[in-house]
């Protein structure tokens, strides 16, 4: 049985978690990588396979909005290094068309997630304190202080455990920062604070001191005990995270602990799922590993980029490298050979790994395989042939990935001029060069002027790759190219009858 209905079954099966609400989070603080559409694809998986068993369910995914920016990109610095430490959402928008910094990262990966099929409903943490949705939990855990420093330190061992740290930050009233504000008193009513100067290692306070409501927007929880508050004020039933949330002492032993010894509130389902990895290491905006998520749609087609990180179990990580030669090219087949599984009635998980990928209604992907119209797209007057095979859509990927990722040994283009590389060419070369331009009065398909291709080197007794080595060294001044017969066939006659006829004079 495919992982997203495994799970699905499990969470049915045990009658714990009504009703079912699939809920996730990401913090919109600058453009992310591909890796982080894991997390919002594999809830979306199980969403839409706890749909197809009959139960009424919600998905919504968080914007962290109300997180402050703590680092920026180099890109980024000189103009937004004096908003460290100041909330996403009062932060100016990087382009036009925006409130705030926080609404244009929030957007840009929400388009993302839409163009690839993710139903959820999207929510604002910003908009959520504001309305004083949070209101309630903040008081918890404010009258709850000790008892949250004194699990820290049970489960983490962490040194938050002092005397007199209360579990919330308020946005300072004189200068907007909400990083390096620490509260350091609750009177059930109003919270005191200082905006500390040195709280952080990356942003100043200014060292005002004041006493504020920490309602209604006011102020916000630290993330570990925000996770778990998030869950109660919405009812959230089912969520996962990161491995790395679920190791021993982490943020996931935490919050596990706060529902139950701070908010009475029942533990949601875990899903600590694996990541995205390139050469063993895990994708990362601040590393520089892997793609934008914003550029996935550029580099695959939507139901491919599903496709990618769905058919792996959630449990298990995921190699991907854009710059290795066969990454994207086997991603290609491995989808193909989903959807003969799924068209053909074969291998159960691998049907329904094709048919999770789907954005509309499943349709069969082109027969042809990827590698081989990465040639043809290379090749002069192919258009009508990529046409004729319904290649026109993967035909646009295979040439970003020509562009963008296809090492030099798999580029080629026709040279205008007699290439050097002729030199070397034996008499018998030429001489299979010779009979090949005097072929091409008839009409061929690409296959069988391969094969001829390979008779005429046999009857000179040259091998293979000594005939095929006298086409690529006289057409693109290489030792090695794509398929020689449709090569051929995809230029102007008369040029390549001139070149051969050149050669053998």
């Amino acid at each position: 049985m495919f992982w997203a209905d495994k799970l699905a079954d499990t969470i049915i099966k045990s009658g714990q978690y009504k009703p079912y609400w699939v809920d996730d989070m990401f913090t919109p603080s600058g453009y992310p990588h591909i890796g982080s559409l894991k997390g919002p694809l594999v809830h979306d998986l199980v969403f839409k396979s706890l749909k197809s068993k009959g139960v009424d369910s919600k998905w919504t995914y968080i914007m962290n909005d109300f997180d402050v920016i703590d680092g920026l990109p180099g890109d980024m610095k000189d103009k937004f290094s004096v908003y460290m430490g100041v909330p996403l959402r009062m932060v100016p928008s990087p382009k036009k068309g925006f409130d705030s910094f926080g609404e244009f990262f929030a957007d840009d990966i929400q388009s993302v997630l839409k163009k690839l099929g993710v139903e959820a409903e999207y929510i604002s943490s910003w908009d959520m304190y504001h309305d004083g949705k949070f209101n309630e939990v903040i008081k918890t855990a404010l009258d709850n202080s000790e008892k949250i420093q004194d699990i820290y330190e049970k489960v983490s061992g962490s040194a938050k455990a002092k005397a007199g740290w209360l579990p919330l930050q308020v946005i300072c009233e004189k200068c907007g920062k909400l990083g390096t504000t620490k509260v350091t008193d609750w009177d059930g009513e109003t919270v005191a604070y200082t905006c500390e100067p040195d709280l952080v290692i990356w942003a100043k306070g200014c060292g005002h001191e004041g006493r504020i409501s920490p309602f209604d927007g006011n102020g916000k929880l630290p993330w570990k005990v925000d996770w778990p508050a998030h869950w109660k004020v919405l009812g959230v039933t089912i969520e996962g995270a990161g491995k790395d949330h679920s190791s021993a002492g982490g943020s996931r032993d935490i919050a596990k602990a706060l529902c139950k010894e701070v908010f009475d509130y029942p533990n949601p389902f875990n899903i600590p799922y694996e990541f995205i990895l390139i050469g063993g290491k895990k994708m990362g905006s601040s590393s520089g590993l892997g793609l934008k998520a914003r550029d996935l749609p550029e580099v695959l087609p939507l139901e491919i980029g599903r496709f990618l990180f769905i058919r792996t179990d959630y449990k298990r990580a995921v190699e991907f490298d854009p710059m290795d030669k066969n990454a994207i090219p086997s991603l290609f087949d491995d989808y193909q050979k989903a959807s003969d599984a799924y068209f053909n009635k074969g291998n159960d998980d691998l049907a329904r790994a094709f048919e999770l990928s789907q954005i509309g209604k499943p349709e069969k992907p082109p027969e042809i395989k990827f590698s081989t119209l990465t040639q043809w797209v290379q090749m002069p007057n192919m258009e009508e042939e990529i046409e004729a095979q319904g290649l026109s859509e993967w035909a646009n990927y295979a040439k970003v990935w020509v562009d963008r990722f296809a090492p030099e040994d798999m580029k080629f283009e026709v040279k205008k001029e007699l290439p050097e590389t002729t030199k070397d060419l034996s008499d018998k070369q030429k001489e299979a060069l010779f009979i090949i331009a005097n072929e091409l009065d008839r009409k061929w398909d690409g296959e069988e002027f391969q094969v001829r291709i390979y008779e005429i080197g046999k009857e000179l007794e040259l091998s293979g790759k000594e005939t095929f080595q006298a086409i690529y060294k006289s057409l693109l001044g290489k030792d090695y190219g794509p398929k020689a017969g449709w090569l051929i066939l995809s230029l102007d006659p008369e040029f390549v009858k001139t070149r051969f006829t050149q050669i053998t004079k």
